[in-house]
């Protein structure tokens, strides 16, 4: 058996100890371990769906920032061809 043979046979024995030790070591039930992490992930995802909603508002503010910035360079670009096109007539 080559060099990789041997550490997946001892990564798999050290999964199958850790995973033994684990279920005897458990400080919670099997029913209390899924509420638990259904809480957890609910929790998340409200969490996620929140931050989510702030960023995308500011990133509405920001495009709105933008588009008024660019329409402001485009009105005074606007104005300075107008106002050389009058001084060549």
């Amino acid at each position: 058996m080559n060099h990789t043979g041997h550490t997946t046979v001892y990564f798999l024995m050290g999964l199958g100890i850790g995973a033994g030790l684990a279920v005897l070591f458990a400080p919670k039930s099997g029913e209390e371990t899924r509420e638990w992490i259904a809480d957890t992930a609910e929790r998340n995802y409200k969490l996620l769906r929140r931050k989510g909603g702030r960023s995308i508002k500011q990133l509405q503010g920001a495009l709105t920032k933008g588009e008024e910035k660019v329409a402001d360079v485009l009105r005074s670009g606007k104005e300075a061809l107008e106002s050389v096109a009058a001084r060549l007539d």
